[in-house]
């Protein structure tokens, strides 16, 4: 598995940087493209429907990049790109919208054509679209018997106004771009961080509908978190990103949901997940650079779990919500993952991570870091 790793400040900047590798003896079948919102994706996609490779493509909340040419870096409003050598029969790719809203069918469609191609599959899955339930989409594929799934969610920059992914050919507003790898042709090992505690009581959803919350405790959801956090409502998606809603799962297990917008008419918030009546949930609150620590810890545990694995490249995805609490200091996180598996590296930040490696029933998350770290077997 040979892979190149590419930043750009353009289109055209992008493209040339593809076209200058030496294709003698590196034969990219893949490509991994996380691009700003700022960026014409008609243009970038008629640039790249010519090339013989897959193109795993996905708008962001910002880009990250590692490898000892370019060494390790957090860019906003850029392009970066992995270009990736690896069996072709060991990778299949899929760009599925998303029909009458129904995520259910969508993950019953990947899950169904995944096993299809693989006895065996992983999957790297990246969606669009702010509303997209990534929650019933990830359950289906686990109750169809997919067990490796790892992603995110595209972003736009934060201004939560649109978010896309793309193949070579296409765009999709509210959708999937999903890799399918071999397993028994590819190692996979996946590693979640987190860093973000519970504040205050617990209160009571009493009104909720999918992702979006209207009442805790019987009052409008605006108001638990204008009263808590001491802001005005226009502040709340903001300020309100950095302190996600702790949510107490039915078998004791928590998760964080992140706020993405608000409804003011009707007082309600929208989550990047399912939010049921009668959960107990609290506010959390970042514990702050201790945070950076837990990246390398995640991976240095996961690598301990498979002694024999040695990995060949390493995919993130960082919540968005991170970069925001760590600010510059964010690059330190990327640092601290590259620390412990020095392999080529390509992310971005997300709206919503992925991640199968805890054995829980729940894999999407938000608030986390995901790396994903792969390696091609040798026959």
């Amino acid at each position: 598995m040979k892979s190149i790793v590419l930043n750009a400040s353009s289109i055209e900047d992008l493209i040339e940087k593809i076209d200058i590798q030496d294709i003698t003896y590196f034969k990219p079948s893949v490509a991994f493209i996380y691009v700003s919102i700022i960026y014409d994706l008609e243009k970038l996609v008629s640039r790249l429907a010519n090339y013989p490779f897959i193109v795993v493509g996905s708008t962001t909340a910002g880009e990250i990049s590692a490898d000892t040419t370019i060494g390790v870096g957090t860019n906003e409003e850029s392009i970066v790109c992995m270009l990736l050598d690896i069996d072709p029969s060991a990778i299949s790719f899929k760009l599925l919208d998303v029909v009458d809203n129904n995520y259910m069918k969508t993950g019953e469609k990947i899950a169904l054509w995944a096993k299809k191609e693989f006895e065996e599959p992983a999957l790297i899955s990246i969606s669009s679209g702010l509303s997209f339930n990534t929650e019933r989409y990830t359950e289906t594929l686990l109750s169809y018997g997919i067990k490796d799934i790892y992603g995110g969610l595209s972003g736009d920059d934060l201004k939560i106004e649109g978010t896309f992914v793309f193949s070579k050919d296409s765009i999709c507003s509210k959708g999937v771009v999903v890799l399918a790898l071999d397993r028994s042709k590819v190692d996979i090992v996946g590693a979640v961080a987190f860093g973000w505690v519970g504040i205050g009581k617990e209160r009571i959803v009493t009104k909720s509908y999918k992702n979006i919350l209207y009442e805790i405790d019987g009052k409008p959801a605006i108001e638990f978190y204008k009263r808590y956090l001491d802001i005005d409502i226009d502040s709340i998606p903001q300020t309100g990103i950095e302190y996600p809603l702790e949510v107490r799962r039915d078998d004791g297990s928590f998760v964080r949901r992140a706020l993405l917008d608000i409804d003011k008419s009707s007082g309600a918030l929208i989550f990047g997940g399912d939010i049921k009546e009668n959960s107990y949930v609290r506010l959390s609150s970042s514990e702050g650079k201790n945070m950076i620590g837990y990246v390398g810890e995640s991976i240095e545990k996961a690598l301990d779990e498979n002694e024999m694995f040695t990995p060949e490249v390493s995919l993130v995805f960082s919540c968005c919500s991170r970069k925001q609490v760590l600010n510059k200091l964010v690059v330190k996180e990327v640092e601290s993952a590259y620390e412990v598996a020095p392999v080529p590296t390509i992310g971005f930040f997300t709206y919503g991570e992925i991640c199968s490696c805890n054995g829980s029933d729940n894999i999407f998350y938000n608030e986390t870091f995901v790396t994903v770290l792969l390696s091609e077997r040798r026959v």
